[in-house]
């Protein structure tokens, strides 16, 4: 089978905390951190004849990312741990800096995390058909969609170069997990990038697996906040401007659309995010308890949203910290409300409030948010969505599947 070939229609979220990835129709979620794989660090090899054990690492592959990277796309190659396995490696994580003005399109980690899940599971695939471990695949990615922040977007020539850096190369990609390396040729043929916010649009209209208009559970909370009889995507593309508020770690993404369309010169993106809060709540943190460890945004985030109940005392104390950092943000948003009604002469139909960072401030910012908008329309308010945790972090995905099952 040297001549293998996978095929596949894929899309990608890089975010700054977290990869949200669906390759044909599987999707997976793992935090966006890769290390360097230093001598002596090694993984144990697996031989590929323990046929059990290989069977188990690749049922499990998200947690045992271990490649070495080739290509003219990417500034820093090398050999690298991916997920999981980087923030338990022993080195150093590399992780997105928050708090840098570098934005993802000249970033390696997305790349180098998308490149690494796609090998595997294409060798994951493949030894599911075949039952052995090859010595060489080839992955071809038809049809591509990804997102790059709204501001990154608005730079010209950064869309376009940033799909060139998928599309004008092969990438070698090898898998160090067994005694017999696996080398994947990896290429894109068809690449479009979409702005982060407006991506998240286009998964509330449409479904992202039936392709028709979205009236799933994402709309449950909504309908009972304003005693709605029903709600569907066909609603977001007829409430004229609507604005939506993608929370991300590093950024926030403010975007009007009308009839899933992006309104001119109304889409911007601030530098703040909930993972600038959560690096500034580590650091308040360590400070009043030094017997904390250091610990990465994520590790952080995942703790502070823990509350198994009253007796989680850790994840109340973590909540607390974030809750105090992200004031910060909640004051930009309103301010950033504020600029749209004005600019849009207070003729906004809706607000749809998402990503990962909106679950984080929800709690804290859902009633102080409401009474600000009723202040700006004292007429007819419009709808507020807060997208629930099982779809925030996703919605922006869900827009790039519709986007990549459209493409020609």
């Amino acid at each position: 089978m040297d001549n293998y070939t996978l095929h596949m229609v894929d899309a990608s979220d890089g975010g700054n905390g977290y990869m949200k990835v669906q390759l044909n129709n599987h999707r997976y979620v793992f935090p966006s951190i890769m290390s360097d794989v230093l001598p002596g660090k090694e993984l144990e090899a697996i031989d590929v004849n323990d046929i059990d054990n290989v069977k188990a690492t690749l049922a499990n592959y998200l947690d045992k990312m271990d490649v070495k990277v080739n290509s003219p796309a990417v500034h820093n190659n090398g050999r690298y741990f991916v997920g999981p396995q980087a923030s338990i490696s022993g080195t150093e994580p590399i992780n997105y800096n928050v708090k840098s003005s570098e934005g993802k399109s000249g970033s390696d980690i997305g790349l180098v995390c998308l490149f690494s899940l796609i090998s595997y599971y294409a060798l994951a695939h493949f030894f599911e058909d075949y039952s052995y471990i090859p010595q060489n695949l080839n992955v071809v990615v038809d049809k591509f969609a990804t997102a790059l922040p709204i501001d990154e977007i608005k730079i010209k020539g950064v869309q376009q170069a940033y799909a060139k850096r998928f599309m004008n190369y092969h990438h070698q990609v090898v898998i160090n997990n067994f005694s017999t390396l696996v080398h994947i040729d990896l290429s894109f043929k068809n690449v479009f990038v979409d702005p982060e916010g407006v991506a998240a649009v286009t998964g509330l209209i449409f479904d992202p697996d039936k392709l028709n208009y979205r009236q799933d559970g994402i709309f449950e909370n909504l309908i009972e906040e304003y005693a709605l009889s029903d709600f569907t995507g066909q609603d977001i593309l007829e409430a004229g401007n609507v604005l939506t508020i993608d929370i991300g770690d590093k950024t926030m993404d403010f975007a009007v659309t009308n009839k899933g369309i992006r309104v001119p010169n109304q889409n911007r993106s601030v530098l703040n995010g909930v993972g600038v809060s959560a690096e500034n709540a580590i650091d308040a943190l360590r400070q009043k308890y030094p017997v904390i460890a250091p610990m990465d945004r994520q590790t952080f985030i995942q703790i502070a949203n823990r509350n198994k109940g009253p007796n989680d005392r850790e994840s109340q104390v973590y909540r607390s910290f974030l809750n105090e950092q992200t004031t910060n943000l909640e004051r930009q948003i309103i301010e950033q409300v504020r600029d749209f009604h004005r600019a849009l002469h207070g003729q906004i139909g809706m607000i749809v409030l998402c990503g990962g960072g909106a679950n984080a401030i929800k709690a804290h910012f859902h009633d102080t948010l409401k009474e600000v908008v009723h202040s700006l329309f004292p007429f007819n308010a419009p709808y507020i969505l807060w997208v629930s945790k099982k779809y925030a972090q996703m919605l922006n995905l869900d827009g790039l599947v519709v986007r990549a099952k459209v493409m020609k």
